[in-house]
């Protein structure tokens, strides 16, 4: 498995949880290095206008892009001759739409795979609820993992 990250901090997170290959996509050669890894049929994206440059540039062609995830601000603009060229597959999906069967089924197979050890942990960081503000900072600021906001 192949991830990308913009940060050593990440890159050391993603690496501690099994990543074959972990590239930097803000760095130059980030194609070129995953191009070298091997053959990439599927991207799992969170950042769709962001990256689907580097996603176009490093996927099969007939590959699959799913994204889950929106940016902040406007929807990006789509390059319909670039993903046409490439004959990509995009996906998008949106978490409430999902049927409650498969997430039933995606919660036994996660509690399955943290039984098994078979997933890390990304650091937490907790915060009262009196301390909202900043959790917003920190979210704001990059943290790396999760933020969490406990009442009481």
């Amino acid at each position: 498995m192949v991830t990308t990250v913009s940060s050593a901090e990440k890159a050391d997170l993603a690496a501690k949880a099994g990543a074959d290959l972990v590239v930097n996509y803000r760095e130059p050669g980030a194609a070129g290095k995953i191009g070298d890894f091997g053959i990439i049929d599927r991207v799992v994206e969170v950042a769709l206008g962001a990256n689907l440059e580097l996603d176009l540039a490093v996927l099969r062609p007939g590959g699959h892009i799913a994204t889950y995830a929106a940016e902040p601000g406007p929807d990006p603009a789509l390059p319909v001759r670039a993903c046409m060229n490439a004959n990509v597959v995009l996906r998008f999906m949106l978490l409430y739409g999902v049927r409650a069967d498969a997430l039933d089924q995606a919660v036994a197979d996660i509690t399955i795979a943290l039984q098994a050890g078979a997933l890390t942990e990304l650091p937490a960081h907790r915060f009262g609820l009196d301390d909202v503000v900043a959790a917003q900072d920190a979210v704001q600021a990059g943290a790396i993992g999760k933020v969490f906001v406990v009442p009481g």
